[in-house]
């Protein structure tokens, strides 16, 4: 195990295989360019946020 599969105190993090699941479905989600965040509260995880980013190149000055 290495620094991020322990707590600062050294005991192990434990992650149910349903968290995983949701994580991994969550990445598969994103198209291309995005991101996923997880807000952990009080040691639980509250809310997994996806987020796919749209790239756009369009000239916004008056070309005329």
């Amino acid at each position: 195990m290495d620094k991020m599969d322990k707590k600062k105190d050294g005991s192990p993090i434990k992650v149910s295989e349903s968290l995983l699941t949701e994580i991994i479905q969550a990445l598969n989600n994103v198209r291309g360019w995005g991101s996923v965040e997880i807000y952990v509260q009080d040691h639980k995880v509250t809310q997994i946020t996806e987020r796919n980013i749209k790239k756009a190149n369009h000239n916004l000055k008056n070309t005329s």
